[in-house]
C-alpha cells in the first residue's frame, strides 16, 4: 500500500512541490526497471530483517502495507509474522486522507481500494487504537535521507497519521521506514516541508539502518532523535 499520487500539500513552495514532483518520477521509473531476479532477493532480504525486528517482540503485533508490484517485496515477511503469532494489520484509506487499519492473514480477501490500484483488504476497519498492541509499524516511501527526511507520494496519509501516532502508540514500538537499499540517500537530498513527519529508522533488503543521529524508531525519544516529533497539523 502506497500514498496514492495527489497534489503536494497546499502550503508547499511551488519549487518545493516540483522537486518533489520530479523526483517522484524518477525514483518510480527507477522501481519500474528493477529486475525480477532483484526483487526475488529483496523479498527474502525483508523477510529475514522483519523478522529480526520482531524478535524481541513475540507478544505484540506487525503494522504493515500491501505491496503494490514496484515496492518493497513484504508479503512474505507478513505471512512469516503471521505464522509466527503475529497479527498483522495493513491500512486502508478513508476520506480526509486518515488511515484505518484491518486484519491480514495469508487467505484475507484482497480488492482494490477507493484509490486506484492501491490493494486494501476485506473486513472489519479500526482506527488508531490498534496501536497499543503493535511492536513494529512499517510504513512506506520512495525514499529517506540519511537526515531522516521521508518522500512519501504525496497523499499526506502517513504525516497524519504519524503525527497523532505518541498518543496511541504501544511503549516498545519501533517505527521503520520500507524501502530499498538504494533509496536511502544522503543527508539533505530530499526536498521537505515543515509538516513532512521526520523518520528514524529505515528498513531495506540489506538490514536497517539508523538516521537522524541515533533515533531507533521508539516514540518518545528525547531530543532531536524523537522519531515521532512531526509538526501537528
Amino acid at each position: 500500500m502506497t500514498d496514492p499520487e495527489a497534489p503536494a500539500h497546499e502550503t508547499a513552495p511551488a519549487d518545493t512541490a516540483e522537486a518533489k514532483a520530479r523526483l517522484r518520477r524518477r525514483l518510480r521509473a527507477a522501481r519500474a526497471r528493477r529486475p525480477r531476479a532483484a526483487r526475488e532477493h529483496a523479498a527474502r532480504g525483508f523477510d529475514r530483517h522483519v523478522a529480526e525486528l520482531l524478535a524481541d517482540r513475540a507478544h505484540l503485533d506487525l503494522a504493515a502495507f500491501l505491496p503494490m508490484p514496484t515496492e518493497p517485496p513484504l508479503e512474505p515477511a507478513l505471512t512469516t509474522a503471521h505464522r509466527r503469532g503475529h497479527r498483522v494489520w495493513v491500512p486502508v484509506c478513508e476520506p480526509g486522507r486518515r488511515l484505518a487499519w484491518a486484519r491480514w492473514t495469508p487467505g484475507t480477501a484482497v480488492h482494490e481500494g477507493g484509490l486506484a490500484a492501491l490493494r486494501e483488504p476485506a473486513g472489519t476497519r479500526h482506527g488508531a487504537e490498534v496501536m497499543r498492541s503493535v511492536g513494529l509499524l512499517l510504513v512506506p516511501a520512495l525514499a529517506v535521507s540519511r537526515d531522516g527526511g521521508r518522500l512519501g507520494f504525496g497523499g499526506g496519509y502517513y504525516d497524519r497519521f504519524l503525527a497523532d501516532l505518541p498518543r496511541t502508540a504501544h511503549p516498545e514500538l519501533r517505527t521503520a521506514v520500507c524501502v530499498f537499499a538504494d533509496e536511502v540517500l544522503p543527508a539533505g537530498e530530499l526536498p521537505l516541508e515543515p509538516l513532512d513527519a521526520p523518520v528514524g529508522l529505515a528498513l531495506t533488503e540489506e538490514g536497517t539502518e539508523v538516521l537522524r543521529d541515533g533515533a531507533d524508531g521508539v516514540p518518545g525519544s528525547e531530543g532531536p532523535a524523537a522519531w515521532t516529533g512531526a509538526p501537528a497539523r
